[in-house]
């Protein structure tokens, strides 16, 4: 019996942070935005979950359709969407079910992490929303204000944290992790300038 997951917006950002994928298939490309289903697809997805978020009172106002277009969680196709993953390269993509008046359409789209929009995201409790080995770990908390977080090891292990500014929050939303590589040579020099924690 297979077992699956409820997933809400905050452990699907996990998943996709957590998860190594390779290119054994060549990026599904065909499937970079919503494709009909096919045998050879098929064949190689296990389900994984069922997203659960409750949709926005504007669910239809939301275009979804080209390789580019956003995700947007709590809009439709999303928010009811099953979650499916590759066993060959461990790419996770939405599914859902397509009733109309053209017939019944098996529909799947890779889920691409940098296409999902964090900004309309309110977490519960601090999220991961992108993560790199010890390198670096960026969070969304709950106020709104997303923070970074470094593990250096100096014969003991620390975990180096910085709330982001403004400024470097709007960079980070803008140009992604690149925007944050001073502040993060920073943290790794200069440690005991922030907040640290220690662990064995």
């Amino acid at each position: 019996m297979e077992t699956t997951f409820e997933i809400n917006d905050q452990n699907l950002l996990h998943f996709l942070a957590a998860t190594k994928t390779n290119n054994s298939c060549g990026g599904h490309t065909d499937f970079l935005e919503w494709n009909n289903e096919t045998e050879e697809l098929k064949t190689n997805l296990t389900k994984i979950g069922q997203i659960a978020i409750q949709p926005n009172e504007k669910q239809w106002d939301s275009q979804y359709w080209g390789q580019e277009a956003k995700i947007q969680l709590d809009r439709y196709p999303y928010y009811g969407c099953e979650i499916f993953q590759c066993q060959k390269c461990n790419t996770f993509f939405f599914y859902y079910l397509e009733s109309g008046g053209h017939g019944a359409q098996k529909r799947y789209r890779v889920i691409r992490k940098e296409l999902i929009d964090i900004e309309s995201i309110t977490p519960s409790y601090p999220i991961i929303i992108d993560y790199k080995n010890l390198d670096y770990t960026i969070f969304k908390n709950p106020d709104l204000t997303y923070a970074v977080s470094i593990s250096k090891n100096i014969g003991i292990g620390l975990d180096v944290y910085y709330q982001l500014s403004k400024e470097e929050q709007e960079g980070y939303l803008r140009d992604g992790i690149n925007s944050l590589s001073n502040r993060i040579k920073d943290m790794d020099l200069n440690y005991s300038n922030y907040k640290v924690t220690s662990w064995r």
